[in-house]
Parts: structure tokens; C-alpha cells; sequence
């Protein structure tokens, strides 16, 4: 496994710090230990990823990676890995 790219078998490279930002991200806006593996988080499994959360999680996401996230893509981007895939193809 190469460190400047993801911890992810599949789906596009990305670097490391940028994967570790959006973990971050994932984490504040979902309110999640600051210890825990959010790679498989989904929303269907984490209670605190509601629709306010994950509006919460779209503006933070777009305000730090400053790109614009439409709304047919807000609606699909319901996982960690989705999002990751999303951010990694606009790189």
C-alpha cells in the first residue's frame, strides 16, 4: 500500500492527508469519536447522521474541498465511501 494514497482497495487514489481531512469532516458533522474508523460508515447505520447532519456534512464538505455539491448528488452521497469516491473523481 502506497501512504500518499488511500486505505482503500478500490475506487480512485487519493492522498492520505486528504483522505484523513475527510475523515475528519466526517466525523465533527456526524458528532463521532474522534477514534473511530469511519471508512464503512453508511447513513442507514450511524443514528446520528439525519437529515440535518447531512446537510451539516455537505457544506462542510464543500466549503473545504471548495466544490460544489449539487443536489442529485447530496441524495446519493449517504456513505463514507461514496463521498470519498465523489471527492476523489473531482480531484
Amino acid at each position: 500500500m502506497n501512504r500518499n494514497t488511500d486505505r482503500l482497495t478500490n475506487g480512485p487514489p487519493m492522498p492520505a492527508e486528504v483522505e484523513a481531512k475527510l475523515a475528519a469532516i466526517v466525523r465533527a458533522a456526524l458528532e463521532l469519536p474522534s477514534e473511530m474508523d469511519v471508512t464503512g460508515a453508511e447513513q442507514a447505520a450511524i443514528g446520528t447522521w439525519d437529515s440535518l447532519a447531512h446537510v451539516s456534512l455537505m457544506l462542510a464538505l464543500e466549503s473545504e474541498f471548495g466544490i460544489p455539491i449539487d443536489v442529485a448528488d447530496q441524495v446519493r452521497l449517504t456513505s463514507y465511501r461514496a463521498i470519498r469516491d465523489f471527492l476523489a473523481e473531482r480531484r
